[in-house]
């Protein structure tokens, strides 16, 4: 994980992963552990989106937060992943959210966020892991997608390490050849930043 590179052009794409690629759930490293939710993470949450720079202000996150919840509180709350450190501090978080990329409504993932403090220790893995296998869990025909972008090229490189490939199909915002083209642009922008 990283902070995204607003140097970068922002483009958006789709990755998708088979259903029962991942196997096995990464357990947390020792420092860290899951916590259930809470309307106190709010605030925490909110912090932790804007330090990897999902959002640019604590009031874009906050508002999210409440969308969220006002949409399907209860969906938010069974299908978001919180971890803390061993002194309660947020330092992850990631959820199965509703997508709406294609004419019906799918789950994807959604605001994967690790404090930079507590990065390269596979706290993201371990959400991840655990996420995917909760998707599989759950009845559907759909493969499980997220939505990345050009400027979090480092994600990308972790998706792809997990089993997600670029999504090359149509959607709702876009034609097949417009999904190859960004993907195309995406491949120059990652063999001239990612080393």
């Amino acid at each position: 994980m990283t902070v995204l590179d607003k140097s970068v052009p922002y483009i958006r794409v789709l990755m998708v992963m088979a259903r029962h690629t991942i196997y096995k759930e990464i357990p947390l490293h020792e420092e860290y552990h899951y916590v259930s939710y809470d309307d106190s993470l709010k605030e925490a949450w909110c912090l932790l989106q804007c330090e990897v720079g999902l959002f640019d202000s604590i009031e874009q996150a906050s508002q999210k937060w409440d969308a969220m919840l006002k949409e399907d509180d209860q969906s938010f709350k069974e299908n978001f992943l919180f971890v803390a450190d061993s002194k309660g501090h947020l330092v992850g978080s990631v959820g199965l959210w509703k997508g709406h990329d294609f004419k019906e409504d799918r789950l994807r993932v959604h605001y994967l966020a690790v404090s930079l403090k507590a990065q390269h220790k596979h706290i993201a893995t371990s959400m991840m892991t655990k996420l995917c296998m909760k998707y599989d869990s759950i009845r559907g025909k759909y493969p499980l997608y997220l939505v990345t972008q050009s400027q979090s090229y480092g994600a990308i490189v972790f998706y792809s390490r997990l089993g997600f490939t670029p999504y090359l199909g149509e959607t709702l915002e876009n034609s097949s050849k417009e999904s190859e083209k960004n993907w195309e642009e995406i491949t120059k922008i990652m063999k001239e930043k990612v080393r």
